[in-house]
C-alpha cells in the first residue's frame, strides 16, 4: 500500500478518536450521557363524557350481534 493511503487511514482513525474523546467529556448535567425525561401522561379531560362514549358503542355492538342472532333464529323457523 502507499504512503498516502495509509496517511489517510491513520488520520481518520485520529479523527474518530478525537470525537470519542470530546463525545465522553461532556458532564451528564451538560447532557452528555443523559436522556431528557419523559413528558408525563397527559389526563383527559372529560374521563366521565369518554366513559359514555365507549358504554354507547358498546350498547349498539351488543344490540347488533342481538338482533342479528334473533333474525337468524326466525330465519330459520320460517323455513
Amino acid at each position: 500500500m502507499t504512503d498516502t493511503h495509509l496517511d489517510n487511514a491513520a488520520a481518520k482513525r485520529e479523527r474518530i478518536k478525537a470525537i470519542s474523546r470530546t463525545v465522553h467529556s461532556i458532564p451528564v448535567e451538560e447532557g452528555g450521557q443523559l436522556r431528557p425525561q419523559r413528558p408525563a401522561p397527559l389526563q383527559p379531560a372529560m374521563q366521565g363524557e369518554r366513559f359514555w362514549k365507549r358504554t354507547a358503542l358498546a350498547a349498539g355492538g351488543v344490540a347488533g350481534v342481538a338482533l342479528g342472532f334473533a333474525a337468524g333464529l326466525l330465519a330459520t323457523r320460517r323455513r
